[in-house]
């Protein structure tokens, strides 16, 4: 499970996230949406430890990681550009978390290659992330985010750069794995179609706060106010 309790986090002038809070049973689906600058990926990197929040706290499991680092959460993060060591094989990419983690050679490599099975991507552990396309390298992407079997899985818009086809094709089997695996998930994504149509529940950020969180016919049936209506074209 994650949870966010009332957390908050301002850089300078500007409040990112103003007491927001936030729970992700485990295996639910949550995808965020909201306008440029809402708070989205602010509350990603909360979320996996890459920013420290002012206050609140953020749990994962039942454990209280609000102050830990991110290479002591049990967190699998995939970013927008992949972020694939592009000196690396395929195989030593997906491993090289556990490896951070102290696994040895063999499990890490075991469990390497387990993943890549499972993200239809075993057979390419040898070749370099710039011998495969952005589909593949998204999937190899995931196979290293889920590798160490983490207690939460963050999606920051991981499918923004593909082209529709792919990314249709792609957002299922992200699907179908998430609720095969059954990681709760949180998707950052400025595309309202991929959020209503995979996540079980969206949440509707502005000015650094939920405004709203359902599912897609709550959220589309029952708008909260204006802002809701409007940013999801309702009132049109």
């Amino acid at each position: 499970m994650i949870e966010l309790v009332e957390i908050s986090k301002s850089f300078g002038s500007v409040r990112a996230l103003d007491q927001v809070s936030l729970e992700v049973a485990p295996g639910e689906f949550v995808a965020v949406l909201g306008p440029s600058g809402c708070g989205k990926t602010t509350l990603l990197r909360a979320i996996g430890g890459y920013i420290a929040v002012d206050r609140g706290a953020v749990r994962l499991s039942g454990h209280d990681v609000t102050k830990q680092p991110p290479d002591a959460r049990r967190v699998g993060m995939v970013f927008q550009d992949y972020a694939l060591f592009p000196h690396m094989t395929v195989l030593e990419n997906v491993a090289f978390g556990l490896k951070m983690r102290g696994e040895n050679k063999v499990t890490r490599e075991q469990k390497a290659r387990a993943v890549l099975e499972l993200t239809g991507m075993d057979g390419t552990e040898a070749r370099k992330p710039s011998e495969l396309s952005g589909g593949q390298q998204q999937r190899v992407a995931v196979a290293r985010a889920i590798a160490h079997e983490p207690d939460a899985l963050l999606l920051d818009e991981p499918l923004a750069n593909l082209d529709r086809n792919i990314r249709l094709r792609l957002r299922d089997e992200l699907r179908e794995l998430q609720m095969r695996l059954k990681i709760p998930t949180i998707l950052v994504t400025h595309d309202q179609e991929e959020a209503l149509g995979v996540a079980d529940r969206t949440a509707i950020m502005n000015h650094g706060r939920i405004v709203q969180i359902g599912g897609a016919f709550d959220l589309t049936m029952n708008p909260a106010d204006p802002f809701v209506s409007e940013f999801l074209g309702l009132d049109k």
